[in-house]
């Protein structure tokens, strides 16, 4: 599947001359990589530990970006909003020793969903924009509930640095973990057996 660079491009000069719809995350995105690692093996090394400063800035510019979306724009949920960034400015305050968000290829996974399906009036929960008047729409709807729809723009930095749902707070990133330390110990369940017996083999071999 595209990356989301890849299927968001657009010619330079017309984003130039279009008002911005949301906030530049540039400096978010450069802070997530470096507290976060592209492959599970560095994810899982001992002492492999992000600065706490670096998760606490991390955590910051992201309710900083949510702050100006909730004040430009009317039509976004005040309250869903004031949760996100009150959560987002306690973890600042008290960062994580690790990043608890899903991985990009979670996101890349997600439901695409065509605009031309949604209401006329339907718009982005986080940043209260009309999907129908983003000239580049691309909308995502996680998994929890076919109504929680969303500009990927918005819900992608969300979901890379907590991993839920932004409405019911669905814990993915949870789930996944959840769901990894299952098939671990199904893997080392299955092996078990193979193990011992090669280790009898070689008492009497």
């Amino acid at each position: 599947m595209a990356s989301y660079e890849t299927e968001h491009a657009s010619d330079d000069t017309q984003r130039t001359s279009e008002r911005p719809r949301r906030p530049d995350l540039s400096s978010f995105f450069s802070m997530m990589s470096e507290i976060t690692t592209d492959s599970p093996q560095e994810r899982n090394r001992p002492g492999a530990v992000p600065v706490p400063a670096d998760m606490s800035t991390a955590y910051r510019t992201l309710a900083d970006a949510f702050r100006i979306m909730q004040r430009d724009n009317e039509n976004a949920d005040t309250d869903m909003m004031e949760q996100m960034i009150e959560s987002l400015m306690s973890s600042a305050e008290r960062p994580p020793t690790e990043v608890k968000g899903v991985e990009e290829e979670w996101i890349a996974q997600l439901e695409r969903v065509s605009v031309k399906k949604l209401k006329k009036d339907a718009d982005c929960p986080i940043c209260g924009n009309a999907f129908s008047e983003d000239p580049h729409p691309l909308l995502v709807r996680l998994p929890c509930h076919k109504t929680h729809v969303f500009d990927l723009e918005c819900v992608r930095p969300w979901l890379l640095l907590n991993g839920t749902c932004p409405m019911d707070r669905i814990d993915f990133a949870k789930q996944i973990r959840e769901r990894r330390q299952k098939q671990l110990e199904e893997i080392k369940k299955n092996a078990a057996p193979e193990d011992e017996e090669e280790e009898w083999d070689g008492l009497y071999g």
